[in-house]
């Protein structure tokens, strides 16, 4: 009997006492119990409360104003599983923690935050803010009902690889050969938005392991795991164990909506996706975007893919031209250089010409090609466009342009012989002529 008695002592002593995880919290002040608290006492209620009246049970003063309590009943989260912690506040007579994140003590919830005015044991209020737990609700179950969707698309090769479950975003990595195609990632997508507006409810209970695994529940490689899992199940389509929160039914998820895919690893894969309110901003945004784009292509919405389209063939066809004609240009390039005059005796040429370009984009191909081949030097080349547009371009050498050469003077001066103006810069500048007569006089 007096063994017995002693060793309930000793559960009684350590039931008293608090170790921290040796990363959880750092070195500092040993914790201070609550006159008559026991550790044991402390439990999790995030489960089914956002807010409530409780008493403090220990409290571990951390310096620089800051201070981890730990509560009877806490609705703070801890992170695990992906799921960030809680924010929210611990409200006391003539004090206040500001909880900026919550650690793991003991396996227990210790809040952690700023501490102002001066702490008292005693009764306080523990409030998580609704719509922050809600976001993080929903990303958690929309990641249960991606992975789900993963495994029906891909393959039951698929295995969780990591994921992060915050308020604004989710994030989960999975085993996969390579990147998956757009048509897949619309499947997945689909997928978990049926179940999401098929409003299925999100079962939660707690089972023996042996006998959870028995179920079919999936469990995340790598993590231990205790007698007594938590189970979350959305019937018929999703089975994991989990310790996080989640939405009570899928209809609270509102809309997921895929960000993108990419790789970070060999043989694994992330998407990175939002639910609820942030994947309406997200698609809001996208829509607002698209309008503009359809304004300016002077297009319906409908119509912005099939202009963009012409308008690449467009870029595609022209750039060919521009080969061509550089291609051309540039069989002429010998008899343009032979017939060159040095300038001033300075060894610098000069190559004055009136050429055939289509545009302006192909003659200033003609002027880089000009330009490369002078290696020092001046070129000025004219050109009537098929609007009728007369253009004269001047280009000048990089040595030339480091000396105080510039093109955009010397087309202002040229342009201005044939009654035209215009600029541009040191290397290539250009200007209108509006009588083309004027050109050779120009040259």
């Amino acid at each position: 009997a007096l063994e017995a008695q002693r060793s309930r002592s000793k559960e009684e002593r350590k039931s008293r006492r608090l170790s921290v995880q040796a990363d959880a919290l750092g070195d500092g002040v040993e914790w201070v119990m609550a006159p008559g608290a026991s550790a044991a006492d402390v439990s999790f209620v995030g489960y089914e409360r956002v807010e409530i009246e409780t008493l403090v049970t220990a409290v571990r003063h951390l310096g620089d104003g800051r201070a981890a309590v730990l509560l009877r009943e806490s609705p703070f989260y801890a992170e695990s599983g992906g799921q960030i912690s809680d924010h929210g506040e611990i409200v006391g007579d003539g004090w206040r923690v500001d909880v900026e994140d919550v650690r793991k003590v003991d396996g227990r919830p210790a809040a952690v935050g700023r501490l102002s005015g001066e702490f008292a044991f005693g009764w306080v209020t523990a409030r998580v803010p609704t719509r922050r737990r809600k976001d993080i609700e929903r990303n958690h179950t929309a990641t249960h009902l991606l992975h789900a969707a993963l495994r029906q698309v891909l393959g039951d090769a698929v295995h969780q690889a990591g994921s992060l479950v915050a308020p604004d975003r989710l994030r989960f990595d999975f085993t996969h050969h390579g990147p998956v195609s757009a048509d897949r990632l619309d499947e997945i997508q689909h997928l978990v938005n049926e179940r999401v507006w098929q409003a299925m409810p999100v079962e939660t209970r707690e089972m023996a392991y042996p006998e959870a695994r028995a179920a079919g529940a999936m469990a995340l490689f790598g993590e231990k795991y205790g007698d007594v899992v938590r189970v979350v199940t959305v019937p018929g389509f999703s089975m994991e164990l989990c310790g996080g929160t989640h939405v009570r039914n899928t209809a609270e998820i509102g809309l997921f909506q895929i960000v993108h895919e990419t790789g970070v690893a060999s043989g694994v894969r992330r998407i990175e996706a939002m639910t609820g309110p942030g994947a309406y901003a997200l698609l809001h945004d996208r829509a607002q975007s698209l309008g503009r784009t359809a304004e300016l292509l002077k297009v319906s919405v409908d119509g912005v893919a099939k202009r963009v389209q012409a308008l690449l063939d467009e870029r595609r066809a022209l750039e060919k031209r521009v080969e061509d004609v550089v291609r051309g240009g540039g069989d002429q390039l010998p008899q343009w250089l032979a017939g060159a005059r040095e300038l001033n005796g300075t060894g610098a040429r000069f190559v004055g010409r009136v050429v055939q370009a289509a545009d302006l984009k192909e003659l200033q191909g003609l002027g880089d090609a000009l330009r490369e081949q002078l290696r020092s030097g001046v070129g000025v080349l004219a050109a009537t466009f098929g609007d009728g547009k007369t253009t004269l371009l001047v280009v000048a050498t990089d040595d030339l342009v480091k000396r105080g050469v510039s093109a955009g003077v010397l087309v202002k001066e040229l342009a201005a012989l044939a009654g035209g103006r215009g600029g541009g810069k040191p290397h290539m500048a250009q200007a209108g002529i509006p009588d083309a007569s004027q050109l050779e006089a120009a040259l």
